[in-house]
């Protein structure tokens, strides 16, 4: 009895090895099968590099006297105008030049060197282009209200007074508070409303009304004040009353 339980245990013993061997045999042939559909998918994968676009300095070859390990700060005169007719093919324009027509701009630090703030001036209003044109921003301290800022701008120096300049903005700002009455608003509203829009032929709204005052008042302090010494205040419903500008001449 014993010598038979040890020959059963001896073939339980093989053919749990046997079994084993299978699994190991399995196993490789998988990775295998792997390994090869992965090599089937990298032949049929291609990557496309395409060169970077040259930048402007790409064309410009270093200065003279330019060592490894040195650093050069400033370009030389010839290097800086090869620079700017590079730049120039390239965006159609020259960095360096001024436009004719001046346009006003946001407030990011003190004017260029070449610009005409504080000089005597020239041309004629209304013939001549301006040379200068200064921003007055909104005030937006109160809302939606329409109000430009007091703070005078240093550009304006040595052709008008701060006081002037306050008094200015302060009758502006005072015409646009009124122009904007949520009372007058409400009654020129429902009276439009009320006669299906025929007021609107016969009255006119009071709005409209203080619109026309302002223009009237910017013509003064344009013809009395701004006008003799070479400045002009352009009217700002042109722009949306984003802001003010004023012609620098």
């Amino acid at each position: 009895m014993e010598g038979e339980k040890g020959d059963l245990g001896s073939v339980h013993g093989l053919e749990s090895l046997r079994s084993g061997d299978r699994t190991l045999e399995m196993n490789e042939k998988e990775k295998q099968r792997t390994f090869r559909s992965s090599g089937r998918n990298s032949r049929h994968l291609r990557l496309d590099f395409k060169a970077p676009s040259p930048q402007p300095w790409d064309g410009i070859d270093p200065p003279a006297g330019h060592q490894r390990g040195v650093y050069v700060g400033l370009l030389l005169d010839a290097e800086f105008q090869k620079f700017c007719d590079v730049a120039k093919e390239m965006f159609g324009r020259d960095s360096r030049r001024r436009p004719l027509i001046p346009h006003s701009t946001y407030y990011f630090g003190p004017p260029p060197p070449d610009s005409a703030y504080g000089t005597p001036p020239v041309g004629q209003i209304g013939i001549h282009h301006p040379r200068e044109i200064v921003r007055i921003e909104r005030d937006y301290a109160g809302g939606e209200l329409v109000q430009f800022s007091p703070v005078f701008p240093l550009e304006l120096e040595g052709r008008i007074t701060p006081t002037q300049f306050h008094q200015t903005i302060n009758d502006i700002n005072e015409i646009l508070i009124s122009a904007h009455s949520i009372r007058h608003a409400c009654l020129d509203n429902f009276l439009a409303v009320v006669t299906l829009q025929l007021s609107t032929f016969i009255m006119t709204s009071h709005y409209a009304k203080e619109m026309r005052r302002l223009e009237q008042k910017i013509d003064e302090l344009n013809t009395q004040l701004y006008n003799l010494v070479g400045l002009h205040i352009l009217w700002p419903q042109k722009v949306a009353f984003l802001f003010l500008e004023i012609e620098y001449y």
